[in-house]
């Protein structure tokens, strides 16, 4: 057996790409506090995080939006995505609460909200995200992967980023990525062997992103992995953190 490294923390700039923050309504969960989501980023050596509420997924986006910006005020490693629902909320009034909270990324849940991803649901909010150079999450468990297909084609210069893409997901994730530029994947689910070379032999290391899914996951193992998947010191720092930093601000 290889030496396995009980302290690890990552080496480069770390930035998580999916977490949690909140308390969920059905069960408990490793951590749902600031204070506790920061010793756990602290012990893996993640200076940031991107984190969304629970309660805008389950419940109603809004005010879980709302929740978030409360729970994480002054904290400027936590940075807030927003959930939205393009079938009820009025793009005009989210559009200037994220200019007025500088929020620079969005989070759709078709399944949960109940609607189809499709252009005549998500076409005008799609158009709208790439005028503002806004990057859509959408989690990979939420979706027909053929109207995801088809919906991403119509938009081109709209950048989404696959999220929680399980193994399972490889028979259209692959070919969906190869063929559609303005996707990304987050890889906290991706746990194939190799998987990591296997994206960025298929789509550049660009197009790859560091997520944890913490709190249902711990945010250590895939760093660790990732440290020791053989990447060039540029390809681990775009990974970690570069990919994401790029999005957010809209290049």
């Amino acid at each position: 057996m290889g030496e396995v490294d009980l302290h690890f923390k990552s080496s480069v700039p770390t930035f998580d790409a999916c977490v949690a923050l909140g308390r969920r309504f059905d069960r408990y969960v490793r951590e749902d506090t600031v204070e506790g989501t920061l010793d756990v980023m602290d012990k893996a050596g993640v200076e940031k995080a991107l984190v969304y509420s629970p309660h805008s997924i389950d419940f109603d986006a809004e005010e879980g939006n709302a929740l978030l910006m409360e729970q994480i005020q002054g904290q400027s490693r936590l940075v807030p995505q927003f959930a939205v629902n393009p079938s009820y909320d009025d793009m005009e009034a989210f559009g200037a609460t994220l200019h007025e909270l500088g929020v620079r990324s969005v989070r759709m849940s078709p399944e949960k909200h109940r609607f189809p991803f499709r252009d005549w649901v998500v076409g005008p909010w799609l158009e709208w995200l790439a005028s503002e150079k806004l990057p859509l999450w959408l989690d990979s468990m939420q979706f027909d992967p053929v109207d995801l297909h088809d919906t991403a084609k119509k938009f081109p210069d709209t950048r989404i980023v696959l999220s929680e893409v399980h193994y399972s997901h490889i028979g259209w994730a692959m070919p969906v990525l190869k063929g559609l530029p303005n996707l990304s994947i987050e890889i906290s689910r991706f746990l194939i062997p190799d998987g990591v070379n296997m994206l960025i032999d298929a789509v550049g290391h660009e197009r790859v992103l560091f997520g944890s899914r913490f709190p249902d996951s711990p945010m250590a193992p895939m760093l660790y992995s990732l440290h020791r998947s053989g990447l060039t010191d540029e390809e681990l720092r775009a990974i970690c953190s570069g990919n994401l930093e790029r999005l957010l601000v809209g290049d």
